[in-house]
């Protein structure tokens, strides 16, 4: 006979203890325990584990964590799992390694932790070389490597991908980033497999400039399909610019623009179709009057247009300002006066009682607010 519990009530009290302890040796190793319980209307989890963190050599490091769960759910059932966590790094002036396993069991469970995935195997290994010049204008250059690939515990290989970049720093603080990844997704159930290839440069050789520039095309899974449709790639492109301008020492102006588009490929239910696009533009000033005073001004506008009989995803703008000042005398003293206008391109359809896009903008709110934080020192 199935045992059935009672809802519990609203004046049931979840009881939450969490506890950890740690030794730190002087060769920049330590060793730690640490151990959670929570307890609600008869359910219950208790985590315990242990890690360490342990200095090899000069160079070499070892990092071990292990951790078991026992949980009882509000029906009854009860579930064990466990973690483990394994690192082997090398830190060097030419030569950079770091190798790392990651282990989840399918009944692995830690309500007052966050864990995004369970049931997996990975593993993942990075590495990287410079050289260094001796003159020039390169300060140093050289290859990164990244491998990484998933299972689950049944032995199914569910991700995996390759990264083959490149790293070139200039002197003036000038650098130049340049990659190419192969990357296979298992999305409900289908292997999609992709390419990138994506290039950055960064540079703030003038002390009141600096510009960042990256920009990113290969394929990109639809993961949100519109109805029946099975998720399926598309081609993308990414570009992405951000300026800082100092014109003055008290004053900063910032400037970021983000831009994003899916289209359709051949052979796939978009073929010759937009997907979708969404631009970002963010503009930011802040004044520092003082070393306690100072004030800061944010635009935001985001638009999202979207093909809906082949993507679920709805289409819209937004746009916010908000203004805040504050003034700081020390952390944890503070005081913040702030104001915020947001606007919006839905409206409802009350056909539909639904929020449909129109196209023109509506206040969706304004918001003023005071907020203050004081620290006692004794």
């Amino acid at each position: 006979m199935r045992r059935i519990r009672r809802a519990p009530s609203s004046r049931t009290w979840a009881v939450n203890v969490v506890g950890s302890v740690r030794r730190d040796f002087a060769n920049q190793s330590n060793v730690g325990f640490m151990a959670t319980s929570r307890t609600f209307a008869g359910a219950g989890n208790q985590v315990a584990g242990g890690s360490t963190h342990l200095r090899i050599d000069q160079n070499w490091f070892l990092d071990v964590q292990a951790v078991g769960s026992h949980d009882t759910d509000l029906e009854g059932a009860r579930h064990d799992g466990a973690a483990s966590v394994v690192g082997l790094s090398r830190n060097g002036r030419s030569f950079n390694l770091f190798f790392n396993y990651t282990g989840v069991s399918p009944d692995f469970r830690v309500p007052l932790g966050f864990v995004p995935r369970t049931d997996i195997h990975d593993v993942g290994l990075f590495w990287n070389y410079r050289w260094h010049p001796k003159s020039g204008p390169l300060t140093d250059w050289g290859p990164n490597s990244f491998v990484d690939g998933v299972w689950n515990h049944a032995g199914d290989l569910q991700d995996w991908n390759v990264r083959f970049p490149v790293q070139f720093n200039f002197k003036k603080r000038t650098n130049v980033f340049y990659r190419h990844a192969l990357i296979s997704e298992t999305v409900s159930g289908l292997e999609l497999e992709q390419r990138e290839d994506l290039a950055q440069v960064s540079t703030s050789t003038l002390r009141w400039l600096s510009v960042d520039a990256s920009l990113s095309v290969g394929t990109r899974p639809n993961y949100f399909p519109a109805g029946d449709l099975a998720p399926f790639l598309g081609d993308y492109l990414d570009v992405a610019l951000g300026v800082q301008i100092k014109p003055v020492s008290r004053l900063s102006l910032s400037e970021t623009f983000l831009w994003s588009r899916l289209d359709g490929r051949a052979g796939t239910p978009a073929a010759g179709a937009d997907i979708f696009e969404n631009r970002i533009v963010r503009s930011r000033a802040n004044y520092q009057f003082t070393r306690e005073w100072s004030l800061r001004a944010i635009l935001d506008y985001n638009s999202v247009a979207s093909n809906r009989s082949v993507v679920d995803l709805e289409a819209g703008r937004h746009v916010v300002a908000d203004i805040l000042l504050t003034w700081l005398a020390h952390p944890g003293t503070a005081l913040y006066i702030g104001y915020t206008d947001g606007y919006d391109s839905a409206a409802i359809d009350p056909a539909r009682r639904e929020l449909t896009p129109d196209g023109a903008l509506r206040s969706i709110g304004r918001q003023l607010f005071v907020k203050s934080s004081w620290l006692f020192r004794f």
